[in-house]
């Protein structure tokens, strides 16, 4: 994802606390804020296929209200009104560039679909199907090679993904999954779908152990290391376990920029160098 100059990390912030707040204020606000996040991903391919209306939707030198008009005679019933409310503050608003305002409003979307997978209860449960979704990527370069492949069009990389998760993850996880495979904002589909999982647990407050073990553990063994964790750093953790049986035993755990080898491969290598 691009970094933003001042000027649009401005703009973000405006449009995605305006989403937050219309999507609380709603009737139905999960029904809203999954409809709000999906809206605005098919808002941004829409103006992304027309490059004119893209760039003349994120030029300062046209007036908010010109630009403003542009969007509503765009999608004005099309989407529901909060959708359009979002969009019509994106483009009165100033971006440093065209590109900050797609990315500002898939940003959007993406914060608004988690916002309804919170009040539903269920951001846990999406964090942890986005993070398997990209180890399952990752551990077959084949399925990462063809849902990547620019070669094929968006729809036929969706296709691929829809086959892999039907009726396996949540609609939200799946909305998500599918804007990310569409057009991932980073670098790689594995790689964006592990941002957007730990963007989920942070929502909840929770930081990320990236756990890495030769064999999976059991439950009574992840929640005894969850509550170490906690202990350690006095906050919720979620535990993102990675399977690697090149470390022989023990495990590695990675907490941001701390990591902690208790692997054996890692003591027996301490060994080898104390005996040379």
């Amino acid at each position: 994802m691009s970094v933003m100059y001042a000027a649009s990390r401005d703009a973000l912030a405006t449009i995605r606390s305006l989403a937050e707040q219309l999507i609380r204020e709603s009737e139905q606000p999960v029904v809203v804020g999954q409809q709000v996040g999906a809206e605005l991903f098919t808002i941004v391919e829409l103006v992304e296929a027309d490059r004119p209306t893209r760039v003349a939707l994120a030029d300062v030198s046209v007036s908010p209200e010109q630009r403003n008009a542009l969007m509503t005679r765009l999608i004005e019933g099309k989407v529901l009104p909060e959708t359009l409310r979002v969009c019509q503050e994106a483009t009165a608003l100033d971006w440093s560039n065209p590109a900050d305002l797609r990315d500002g409003l898939v940003r959007t979307a993406r914060s608004a679909l988690l916002q309804a997978a919170e009040l539903s209860n269920s951001l846990p449960q999406v964090e942890e199907e986005l993070f398997r979704l990209s180890r399952t990527i990752k551990a077959h370069p084949g399925l990462e090679q063809a849902l990547g492949d620019r070669q094929a069009s968006a729809d036929e990389r969706r296709a691929l993904l829809a086959q892999l998760l039907y009726g396996k993850v949540s609609a939200i996880s799946e909305i998500l999954a599918s804007q990310a495979v569409a057009r991932p904002q980073e670098g790689l589909v594995a790689d964006d779908l592990d941002i957007l999982s730990r963007q989920a647990a942070h929502e909840t407050g929770r930081r990320v152990a990236d756990v890495t073990t030769p064999v999976a553990l059991t439950d009574a063994q992840r929640e005894g290391l969850r509550a170490k964790l906690h202990d350690i750093y006095g906050i919720e953790v979620s535990i993102h376990e990675v399977i690697d049986r090149n470390i022989i035993g023990g495990v590695i755990i990675k907490v941001g920029n701390e990591i902690i080898n208790g692997s054996l491969a890692s003591k027996l290598e301490s060994l080898r160098r104390s005996l040379v």
